[in-house]
This record gives C-alpha cells, structure tokens and sequence, in this order.
C-alpha cells in the first residue's frame, strides 16, 4: 500500500511530490541539477537530503555504499537514512530510498513511476527489492563546514 507524501512523519516540501522517474536523470549526469525533469532513484533521495543540508556527492549505489567519508553504515534506520535494496545481493545497481522512521521508506522507482512512501517490507516482497543490502547515514551537513 502506497501511502500519501503529505502523511509522512518527516514534512516532505511539495516540490518532492510531483516528481516523475526518468532513468537518465541520476546523480552526475550531464545537465541534471536537483530533481527538474525528472530524477532516478538516488538523484530523488539525495536532492531531498540537499533540501534538509546534508551534503553528499553524486554518488552511484555501490560508491555510496563504499563510501566512509561522507556516511557510515547504520544497522537500524534513523529518519533521513539512506536504504538501499536490490534484486540480488549487491550494491551494484541498488535502489536507494529514504528513511522516515517508523519503517517506512520514501523512493522513487520505475516500476511506480512517482513518489511512494512504504514499508521496507511491502518493498522487500517484491523481487526487485528482495534483498536488503544496508542503511547508511549522511555525515555532513552545511552548517560542519
């Protein structure tokens, strides 16, 4: 069951809502600048934790993954955790969604094709998300510089 943006405990701006999936749109493509027109998976999660001043590189899933400098590997997800999944066990190619606490995830994905707010369990019985790979936290927010 999809949940409604507006009944998240996390206040998600409206500007998050209308986003659309467009596969091409990730972190560090040429000319994507935030989510307008568009954003995948991880260039949605990451423009909304930009929003909240978190600063975070335009990392691909598995490079999030590895990543120590900017967030750490959290064993239960804080609001504002990233939360990647994917359809093996494997960073590489992950679907990366956002932590809101109380177990729900907000993501984009194409399979929806818009924002939706579900549990992690809802998404793990869906093959595409079967596997849990991990939660990270974002270290760095503007106001550490």
């Amino acid at each position: 069951m999809t949940k409604n943006l507006n009944q998240s405990p996390i206040e998600i701006p409206p500007q998050f809502w209308r986003v659309r999936y467009q596969g091409e749109h990730f972190p560090g493509a040429r000319g994507v600048h935030g989510v307008e027109g568009g954003a995948n998976c991880q260039q949605y999660a990451y423009s909304i934790l930009r929003h909240f001043g978190f600063e975070l590189p335009n990392f691909r899933s598995s490079d999030l993954w590895d990543d120590t400098a900017h967030t750490a590997v959290s064993k239960d997800p804080k609001p504002l955790d990233l939360v990647l999944v994917n359809d093996e066990p494997r960073t590489f190619g992950a679907h990366v969604g956002l932590s809101l606490g109380q177990g729900l995830v907000l993501h984009l994905s194409k399979r929806i094709g818009f924002p939706a707010i579900e549990t992690l369990e809802q998404m793990q019985n869906r093959d595409e998300y079967r596997f849990l790979i991990g939660f990270k936290t974002v270290l760095v927010r503007q106001e550490q510089r």
